[in-house]
């Protein structure tokens, strides 16, 4: 970043000063050309062009082996060398999407075999938006589709919130209601339908951080936007535990004290996972506060699951039990840490002046 200084010059009624010369070239601006100037709310201003955005590109080669590689085919197993090269290219797929750019294409010397192209379309998937328009057997090309200003971080945000808030609420219930047998599969897809979510919200702050445009159409704040980050970050955790949780619980479902124990532990946190959302959303300290108080009441229900555990011999004896029953607990515990992290960034807004 190079920083000018300018000084201030009067031409009648007007202010003005003049614009770098780096920029001027380097955005083929001149006399008769317009620009956009837009006032922020911390009493910065913001200079635009009015052309249109481009569209950022990449493309990756496939199937392109380097010299160690090579160098070791006659003895390392082919398909585990092209699962490998598939692995590498998914990766680079998923960060091009986070990274925000808006074409990506995938050209390989060779034919592009049905069992990868399957496998690419399987991946991509999982990222919101981003769509193939055009394919052959040399060359898949993928687009983001989405307009980005029309997108709301909150929503997302919301979205992934409420998916949650079901998981959680279905997982607890199901210790008194049985665990049918596709429960855990519904979890896994919504656990995977999170992911999508949160794949998307970090593709928006980051494009959102290095297009400064984008930021004031959506209205975010550096600070805004990192907070946003961060509650997501938690939240697709939480998703992960919740996804983990209910593989313990199905071994505890016939221990019917423990099994009420851990639904009432359940409700305490169902009703922090709401305080905090709304906490951070409104910036509320008054439902800060109402998630300080579910934690105290939760840490005392874990107190007294862990001196029920240890009091009943049967459950210390039988290893199925007790090893289901310490990772349902430390599950629960971290579920509760994501809560508490989300409330902290809860915070009061001031405006400079």
């Amino acid at each position: 970043m190079t920083i000018y200084t300018r000084i201030l010059q009067q031409i009648g009624s007007s202010i003005l000063i003049s614009l770098p010369n780096d920029w001027i070239k380097k955005n083929s601006l001149g006399k008769g050309k317009s620009i956009t100037i837009e006032t922020n709310l911390d009493n910065t201003v913001s200079i635009y062009t009015n052309y249109q955005d481009e569209e950022i590109r990449i493309e990756f080669e496939y199937g392109q082996e380097d010299g160690n590689q090579q160098s070791k085919n006659d003895i390392a197993d082919q398909a585990e060398i092209k699962d490998k090269l598939i692995k590498i290219l998914l990766n680079k797929i998923f960060g091009a999407y986070l990274l925000g750019y808006n074409m990506i294409n995938i050209h390989s010397k060779n034919q592009i075999s049905f069992e990868d192209s399957e496998t690419i379309k399987r991946a991509t998937r999982k990222l919101i938006g981003l769509e193939i328009v055009d394919e052959n057997s040399y060359n898949i090309h993928l687009q983001f589709l989405i307009d980005a200003k029309t997108l709301n971080i909150e929503k997302i945000l919301s979205m992934m919130n409420s998916i949650i808030a079901g998981m959680f609420k279905e997982t607890i219930h199901s210790l008194s209601e049985g665990f049918g047998s596709d429960l855990k599969k519904k979890i896994h897809s919504r656990d995977d339908e999170i992911d999508r979510q949160y794949f998307l919200l970090v593709r928006v702050i980051r494009t959102a951080i290095m297009n400064k445009k984008l930021a004031s159409s959506l209205n975010l704040s550096n600070i805004d936007m990192l907070d946003y980050r961060i509650a997501a970050n938690y939240l697709e955790t939480a998703g992960d535990l919740i996804a983990e949780l209910i593989s313990y619980l199905s071994e505890l479902k016939e221990k019917k004290q423990i099994a009420d124990m851990i639904r009432k532990i359940g409700y305490s946190l169902e009703e922090m996972q709401h305080y905090s959302i709304e906490a951070f959303t409104s910036t509320s300290r008054d439902k800060a506060f109402k998630v300080n108080e579910n934690y105290e009441e939760f840490k005392e229900s874990i107190s007294e699951l862990k001196k029920h555990i240890t009091s009943n011999k049967e459950t210390v004896i039988n290893d199925t039990y007790s090893i289901a029953m310490i990772n349902s607990i430390s599950c629960l515990d971290k579920i509760a840490q994501c809560w508490i992290d989300i409330t902290d960034l809860a915070k009061p807004t001031y405006m400079l002046k």
